[in-house]
């Protein structure tokens, strides 16, 4: 059996002349393969498994914020002419005539209504005469579709459809729900909008 005072001598001799592990034999040890994977002492090496976790979150986080924002990028009254450029005014202007005439006729309430939005509008009244006498005829609803070019727009173009028809009838709510679809609008700012007007499709 070896003796206690022999273990030091022993020690010493294994270790190179000292019985105590220098920091760069602990290193060297540290080193020699073991058959076990190693372990990533890098912090960010111990995140990289996490990354796709951490991804999603972040996008659910950028999704949800997205959606609770979404109304404030929009006009505060969608409907209203004052605030729109000349061009959008005539866009617009047609679009509630195009509504007014879905269910066959244009009758003299929605035509009031056309035309007070008509005055409240930026256009000078030459536009809004040549405007007004053409709301007695059928608008071509495809054709001004391909005009908006933009999701405020488009929530303009249904916001003013919405305020001048009459919002009871089968026929009308029936032109609503299509024309959102053509606009592409979201179903929560659809629905935004139709609270506003007073309607639940």
């Amino acid at each position: 059996m070896m003796t206690d005072s022999r273990m030091p001598g022993l020690l010493k001799r294994l270790l190179g002349g000292s019985a105590d592990p220098t920091p760069s034999t602990v290193q060297a040890a540290a080193s020699i393969p073991t058959g076990e994977p190693e372990a990533d002492a890098s912090p960010l090496g111990s995140r990289l498994g996490h990354q796709p976790v951490l991804y999603e979150m972040l996008a659910r986080q950028i999704l949800d914020s997205h959606l609770r924002n979404r109304h404030q990028l929009h006009d505060r009254a969608p409907a209203d002419l004052a605030s729109a450029s000349p061009d959008e005014a005539r866009l617009l202007v047609r679009a509630m005539a195009a509504a007014a005439h879905a269910n066959g006729k244009l009758d003299r309430i929605e035509l009031g209504r056309i035309r007070g939005k008509l005055r409240s509008s930026p256009l000078d009244e030459e536009d809004r005469r040549a405007l007004e006498n053409s709301l007695q005829e059928p608008q071509c609803l495809e054709e001004l579709v391909r005009r908006v070019d933009s999701p405020r727009l488009a929530a303009r173009f249904y916001a003013v459809s919405l305020a001048v028809i009459d919002k009871n009838t089968s026929t009308n709510r029936s032109y609503l729900r299509y024309l959102a679809q053509r606009l592409d609008l979201p179903a929560d700012l659809v629905v935004r909008l139709n609270r506003q007007m007073g309607l639940r499709l």
